[in-house]
Parts: structure tokens; sequence; C-alpha cells
């Protein structure tokens, strides 16, 4: 019972902490990003803002979340990495129209699936404890994340130097150990063999435009 409690908390925790990670720049057009610290500093600081300001609005406006998503999200989270990594070895299989045609679907995805639970969290602060360099151009940056009832989290964002940008973007997050992207791919392995890489991405695509559709962001 203590496992199944733990493994219910981490992966509650997991889904909270993401919904942070893909809205963060919601309301930072000029994050500073020149940094791993910066970056998820900044980041954390103006959505915790933003939602204590106008949480009432995003609640009432699925289009309004996702415009801020589309505005402010992709400059800072390297989906495109995130959904190759996802793929796994389907990736090499895939053909580059495949290969776009998952990204895009996987981006909006995310953004469909945590946008409205995000809105319903009451986070007070995001501290960073340690930011630690893998490898150049490679961070990961310790984080602890404080709900308004006490509780508290470590949440470690990974980040990476995109040099074609010419600053730090995220890729991943783990929650008590738990990785976001791990997550996902060990769901989507399990689809791509039973269904192939082509089904897949039309049945995502189905369910992001449904969503849109009927207005519902989650």
């Amino acid at each position: 019972m203590k496992y199944l409690l733990k493994q219910r908390h981490t992966w509650t925790w997991l889904g909270l902490c993401a919904h942070l990670f893909f809205a963060s720049a919601w309301a930072a057009p000029s994050v500073n990003a020149s940094s791993p610290e910066q970056l998820v500093t900044t980041l954390s600081q103006s959505v915790i803002a933003e939602l204590n300001q106008n949480r009432t609005r995003y609640l009432d406006s699925p289009q309004a979340v996702k415009d801020f998503a589309d505005a402010y999200v992709l400059p800072y989270v390297d989906t495109y990495r995130m959904a190759r990594y996802v793929m796994g070895r389907h990736w090499r299989l895939a053909s580059d129209s495949q290969k776009d045609a998952f990204s895009e679907a996987f981006e909006h995805m995310l953004l469909r699936s945590y946008a409205r639970s995000l809105l319903k969290l009451e986070i007070e602060s995001v501290s960073i404890s340690q930011v630690t360099e893998t490898r150049p151009g490679r961070a990961s940056v310790q984080s602890e994340v404080r709900q308004a009832d006490g509780n508290a989290s470590r949440v470690d964002y990974r980040a990476y130097f995109n040099e074609q940008a010419s600053q730090w973007q995220l890729y991943d997050m783990t929650v008590e150990g738990v990785s976001l992207l791990l997550n996902y791919r060990k769901t989507y392995a399990s689809e791509f063999s039973r269904k192939g890489v082509g089904r897949v991405i039309n049945e995502l695509q189905e369910k992001n435009a449904q969503a849109l559709q009927t207005g519902d962001a989650a």
C-alpha cells in the first residue's frame, strides 16, 4: 500500500510540474535564456504571477491558453528533440514527413493535455537549489516546487544550449526520479509497435483536432 501511495504521489507531481514546464513562458516575452538557471527561474516566476492574476480568463477561454502557449512556449522548449526521443527506434524508420507530423502532433498534445490542469494548481514558489553542468552545453537544474498547502517536491529540469538559437532550451524534467520523456517513450513504444507510425500519428492528429473544435483544452 505504501508503494502504491508513493507511486501515485510521484505521478501526480510529474503531471503537475509538467504543467509548469510547458506553460512557463506564457507571460514572458523577454525571458532571459542565457543560462539554464536564469531560464528556469524567469519562466517559473512569470507563470506564477500570470496565473494568479488571470486564472479565470484562461479557464474560460481554451483559445487564449493556446495562443499564449504558441507564442511563448516554443522558443524555450525543444519539442522536436523531445518527439525524436519519444519515437526512439521508430524515428529512424519514419519518413521525414512522418517525423515532422509526429513532432507537431506531439507538441499540440502536450499543450492540450496540460493547459487546463495547470490552471487548477496553486504553486507558491519555485526555487533553484543546484545547477550541474553534465557536459559542455548540457545542464541539470534542480529546483523545489512549493504549493500553497505547504507541500514541496524536487523537480529537475534538463536543458541544453541551442547554438542555432544562441540560447538555452528545456527538453525534459524529472519528478522524484521519474522522467517525463521516458514516461511518454514507454507509452508510445507500445502504440507504435501495435499500430504502426502512420496510424499513431493519424489518431493523435484527430484527437488534437477534436479537442480544438470542442474547445476542450484538456
